[in-house]
């Protein structure tokens, strides 16, 4: 093990490896016929072993993150041709509200749904990106949070609770799911407020942060909402249209070229 400044306790200790997603995530995007997952960035598009991952938190830290929602949450992503647990929350609810092919659903309603180690899951991930680059050679966060990094970080040690100007909101595609894959944060281009977007099969994960974010987005926030709700609907098209916008410069290899055109 390396020794550092753990970066959520802020203490010199030794630190393990950690990943920017969770371990679990990758073993969902083995391509059929290929093995291994496909990783995909703006250079090049390959099956490989290869994890994001840094010595950037001690022991008891990862802890705090696997045991907060890590763990419960990675077996509950889409298969490829296979289950959706997370979808199964919901598919024999009464929706809360319909419009325009979209059912909002209130999962407060159902106990087996762990409100918060989704919550915790989510901003774990988001602040892992904000507090490290995660690619080589480049030093710069994958995402910039500004001061809302800290309250997160207070957040996930249970110091604080859900930081102020800030919602998160969940997407549930149905069933088959044919985007399995997963997307590292990345900053969208909404104008008003910071917009942070990450997917896991599945599941699309959006954070809002900034001095704009009022009330009214809060009423739409998975975490401050107290009947923390999910929408669910085909999230499909945007998933993919940011995909192929990634790879559309990259070097593709042979084995997963087929693996990227469209899906119809």
């Amino acid at each position: 093990m390396r020794h550092g400044k753990c970066k959520l306790c802020q203490e010199d200790k030794s630190l393990c490896v950690s990943h920017l997603m969770p371990r679990a995530v990758y073993d969902y995007c083995r391509g059929p016929a290929v093995g291994e997952p496909i990783l995909a960035s703006s250079k090049v598009v390959l099956a490989s072993p290869r994890q994001i991952q840094h010595p950037l938190l001690c022991l008891d830290c990862e802890h705090v993150l696997n045991e907060g929602g890590e763990d419960w949450i990675v077996r509950l992503f889409a298969q490829y041709e296979g289950p959706f647990p997370f979808y199964d929350f919901f598919k024999d609810m009464v929706p809360d509200a319909t419009f325009e092919g979209y059912d909002g659903f209130a999962a407060v309603r159902n106990p087996a749904v762990k409100t918060d180690k989704i919550i915790h899951f989510a901003l774990g991930v988001y602040w892992k990106a904000a507090v490290h680059s995660w690619k080589g050679g480049v030093r710069e966060p994958s995402i910039n949070l500004g001061p809302y990094a800290e309250p997160i970080r207070k957040f996930l040690r249970g110091e604080a609770g859900f930081p102020e100007k800030v919602a998160l909101t969940i997407g549930v595609m149905r069933p088959p799911v044919k985007d399995i894959a997963f997307l590292a944060p990345y900053q969208g281009n909404a104008r008003e407020y910071h917009n942070f977007i990450f997917y896991t099969s599945g599941i699309v994960w959006a954070l809002l942060v900034g001095k704009a974010v009022d009330d009214e987005q809060r009423k739409s926030c998975f975490a401050t909402n107290p009947g923390h709700p999910v929408l669910v609907g085909d999230f499909s098209p945007d998933i993919r249209q940011i995909f192929h916008e990634t790879v559309k410069t990259a070097k593709k290899a042979r084995n997963v070229e087929k693996y990227l055109k469209p899906k119809k």
